[in-house]
């Protein structure tokens, strides 16, 4: 499955909850553990859950071509398991990370 799209911020959750009811896909870039964790905080109160005992996939896009990649995960409008629903009525995120180039020293002495 190859999707592409906008990528929103995990500030803009009511626009990942448009995208996902509206194609069932999203992509959104999540910096760090503590940025997703409250993204997922975000979207469970916009009626938006992840599927209980979906894995996460962190192989669903190609890593050569899209390094930012970081994880996709499955979601829908109520608390359900993965063993209760039917796998086309998933939504799913593709979660991205961008890695800030570390300073070096050289960077710091010539910057």
């Amino acid at each position: 499955m190859s999707w592409r799209g906008f990528r929103y911020q995990t500030g803009e959750v009511k626009e990942i909850v448009r995208e996902l009811k509206e194609k069932g896909f999203a992509e959104a870039d999540a910096d760090t553990d503590e940025e997703l964790e409250e993204l997922l905080k975000d979207l469970e109160k916009e009626g938006i859950y992840r599927v209980e005992g979906l894995p996460e996939d962190y192989e669903a896009r190609d890593l050569a071509e899209e390094p930012e990649f970081y994880v996709r995960m499955g979601f829908y409008t109520s608390p359900v398991k993965a063993e209760d629903i039917e796998k086309d009525k998933i939504l799913y995120i593709d979660f991205f990370r961008i890695e800030e180039p570390e300073e070096s020293y050289d960077d710091i002495f010539w910057g």
